[in-house]
């Protein structure tokens, strides 16, 4: 009898997909779910402390769970079994990631039913273009139209006004930016690197406010180094094939781009050039052509209802919101802020320590130069240093332009294409090293010199950044009054009343000020 391992079949791979999905997205909205019964004064610095703390023990419950629950299916079960608990495993550690920011954000949020921001900002016109678009009107294309179409029907649906429905979707997507990294992670690299890599990479995109936007990178990234490692291997494939990857590639970044276009822009010219230098264009420039034309018809039909505003004479944006993140040294990009209130201290940029640059800087350039060295024609290296590449030559270029143009041009939210990309190549990087050092040192393999340590103990100090990560980014948007800090965004939600007139629970006392009769809890 062989004893050679068979490859999976098509079925179960997907089975096994599907059941990675499930877990991941599963463990997400259950930690949100179990998180929304901690009951505290949000707006008391006490109650806030408490909150974090008992976030921190559920967290800590259920890790301890899984962790326990991996290292005996490790020693319980057959090598060739354990692949699916490592992958479940590492699927709830994604959910857990954002499920802890979901549930902390539930808890800033609890005793009103407004959403961080109160339906203020940007929402003003989103939520006016949603209620245009539900009742039967004409809206501008040159927007992204999704969140209109989400944000109507889970109001239709609940059957709650547009403004408060934005809480329920807020938490939701604030949930899924762990189970979102992981998944789309998960078509290049393996789960635990998926989980390490992908989802620790995603911490600083991380933005309950509006998470639609971020949640679109982390998801785009990974699908263009999937895409350019099929037009790599497009030789192999038959026309039937090409055409079915083509299509399935540009049904995906359709979606992705009526979700949020933005990060196309940044990435567009890079990955250009970088699909013209990697094709095999001598030996296979017929599957090429097929992939490539498939792709750009199936992207076009899907995200036509966009791409045509994009596309018009007044299409492009002539953005002229000047903030804090405008007048910063352009070359810094360690640290994504997006352009949320500037509660960064007296010093922005941090002052570095070797000419100006930082510590963490410096680190991201040791590990591009690593993952250079020891990968540099791999297409995870190649697309990603393509969307960084394009996306810092576009901020240069806009930036340079401001002074005699006024306009901004939406060019610092470059910062977290770059940003993320450099993440990720460092994390690559250190992944390659860690392989080539066990190969050398026979620890891998028949021969290694002793027993491979279970990956829920290796997942444990994953799960402490976690858990540190999230406390600190759910401690930022805890409710403040101060104008200047991202914690004003959960103030005002319970200081501004509800559409019928009524004011939050402990919004009367913070000065809300209602406009009907009653003023009930909660």
């Amino acid at each position: 009898m062989s004893t050679a391992r068979q490859r999976p079949t098509f079925r179960s791979r997907l089975t096994g997909i599907g059941v990675e999905a499930l877990v991941s997205i599963g463990t997400a909205f259950g930690f949100l779910a179990w998180s929304k019964d901690i009951n505290v004064d949000p707006l008391d610095r006490k109650g806030q402390v408490s909150g974090l703390a008992a976030l921190q023990l559920r967290f800590a419950v259920l890790a301890g769970v899984l962790v326990v629950a991996m290292v005996l299916t490790h020693r319980l079960l057959a090598p060739a079994h354990r692949l699916y608990i490592v992958r479940a495993g590492c699927a709830a550690v994604a959910g857990l990631a954002t499920g802890l920011v979901a549930g902390g954000i539930a808890v800033a949020l609890r005793g009103t039913q407004l959403p961080l921001w109160a339906g203020g900002g940007d929402y003003q016109w989103i939520l006016e273009w949603t209620a245009a678009l539900w009742s039967g009107q004409e809206i501008s294309d040159h927007y992204p139209p999704v969140v209109f179409w989400v944000i109507g029907a889970w109001a239709r649906l609940t059957d709650q006004p547009h403004v408060l429905a934005l809480k329920d979707l807020q938490l939701a997507g604030t949930a899924l930016f762990g189970p979102a990294a992981y998944l789309a992670w998960r078509l290049v690299l393996r789960p635990l690197w998926a989980v390490t890599i992908g989802v620790l990479a995603m911490l600083p995109m991380i933005e309950p406010v509006k998470p639609y936007p971020q949640i679109t990178l982390v998801m785009l990234i990974p699908v263009l180094v999937k895409f350019l490692s099929t037009v790599r291997r497009a030789e192999r494939m038959t026309a039937r094939r090409a055409l079915l990857a083509g299509t399935l590639a540009g049904v995906g970044l359709g979606l992705l781009f009526l979700l949020y276009s933005g990060w196309f822009v940044w990435c567009a010219g890079g990955m250009l050039v970088a699909v013209a230098l990697a094709a095999p264009w001598r030996t296979g420039w017929r599957p090429v052509l097929l992939l490539g034309g498939a792709t750009v018809v199936s992207f076009v039909l899907v995200g036509w209802v966009h791409l045509r505003g994009l596309l018009a004479p007044t299409g492009g944006t002539s953005d002229d919101y000047f903030y804090f993140d405008t007048d910063t040294e352009p070359a810094y990009i360690a640290m994504w802020r997006n352009d949320r209130p500037a509660d960064v201290g007296p010093v922005w940029p941090p002052v570095g320590e070797l000419g100006g640059v930082g510590l963490f800087t410096l680190l991201l350039a040791a590990g591009l130069g690593l993952a250079l060295a020891l990968a540099w024609r791999r297409s995870i290296v190649i697309a990603l240093g393509a969307c960084a590449a394009s996306a810092w030559f576009l901020r240069m270029w806009l930036a340079s332009e401001q002074w005699e143009t006024q306009t901004v041009r939406l060019y610092p939210r470059t910062t977290a294409v770059v940003l993320y990309c450099l993440l990720i190549l460092t994390g690559f990087g250190v992944l390659l090293a860690v392989q080539r050092w066990r190969d050398r040192t026979g620890t891998t393999g028949p021969a290694s010199r002793g027993p491979t340590a279970p990956v829920g103990l290796l997942l444990v100090p994953l799960l402490f950044v976690l858990a540190s990560a999230g406390s600190a980014t759910v401690d930022r948007y805890l409710p403040d009054e101060r104008t200047d800090h991202a914690g004003y965004f959960a103030w005002i939600a319970h200081t501004t009343p509800y559409p019928d007139g009524r004011c939050s629970r402990w919004g009367v006392a913070h000065g809300c000020q209602p406009t009907a009769d009653r003023v009930p809890a909660d």
